[in-house]
């Protein structure tokens, strides 16, 4: 573990009280494996992660709201959600669902991405990222609205909410689309695709061979996976590097040869 100016709160949820929604057991590896890479004083070297595990609603806004405010200009910040996103067609918003989350009061009872996006924008953190590991996870970074669980065909109208600035995001999927729930090809870690390619790839230093990562060398191995793999368009991942000009940087392994 390290001791030094990079900061990383992991939110997952696994766990339902409604039984409208289903449970995600790869979110408790998710969660374990993304902690262990980035805590680990070869890969990450992040300071100890704040993990944040079957949060309720109030749970949740107030660890965002507290971890994101804490955060000082030279510090780096990073937001990783692994669960379920819901999009809302009372109010076109898309939601991330906690523990608690009704399907029938999701303003009431969910985390709007519009907060999401308010605490990014006043966060003082020079860099900022955010891994989303949900469905219609890329609501955030393509400016809409999504349908996450909803099953209603109508496509949703854009929004002029989700434009935070000086955030690098990398979403499981787009806009309108479920993330796979599914472990990467050979993979025993359990853990959902999209963020089982971001562990694998970390451990082995199949991103690259040697030196830093940065966000783009991890979002360019993750699309090149996804597609080695078959992996529909619209479930790859997607990005935005809106007045992003901070790099977050990862230290690639040394493979030895």
């Amino acid at each position: 573990m390290s001791d030094n100016d990079r900061y990383a709160m992991l939110i997952g949820v696994s766990t339902y009280d409604s039984d409208r929604y289903h449970d995600l057991p790869p979110v408790r590896a998710d969660l374990h494996y993304m902690q262990a890479v980035l805590e680990s004083t070869e890969i990450g070297m992040y300071n100890a992660c704040a993990v944040v595990a079957e949060p309720s609603r109030a749970e949740m806004l107030h660890a965002i709201e507290t971890f994101l405010e804490e955060r000082q200009p030279i510090e780096t910040a990073l937001l990783y959600f692994s669960g379920h996103g819901e999009f809302c067609e009372a109010d076109g918003q898309l939601y991330f669902l906690t523990r608690d989350a009704d399907p029938d009061d999701l303003p009431g009872t969910a985390v709007p991405a519009e907060f999401l996006e308010r605490m990014l924008q006043s966060c003082r953190a020079s860099s900022k990222v955010v891994l989303l590991d949900c469905c219609s996870s890329g609501s955030v970074v393509q400016g809409w609205t999504a349908k996450g669980a909803s099953k209603s065909d109508a496509q949703p109208a854009p929004s002029t909410l989700l434009h935070p600035t000086g955030v690098y995001f990398i979403t499981a999927s787009d806009a309108l689309q479920a993330a796979s729930a599914m472990a990467p090809a050979g993979s025993s870690l359990g853990t959902s695709r999209f963020t089982g390619e971001i562990v694998e790839g970390l451990r082995s230093g199949r991103i690259k061979d040697s030196g830093w990562i940065t966000p783009d060398d991890l979002f360019t191995y993750l699309t090149a996976q996804m597609v080695r793999a078959g992996v529909p368009q619209e479930q790859r991942p997607t990005k935005s590097t809106i007045r992003a000009t901070s790099s977050l940087p990862w230290h690639a392994p040394w493979r030895g040869r």
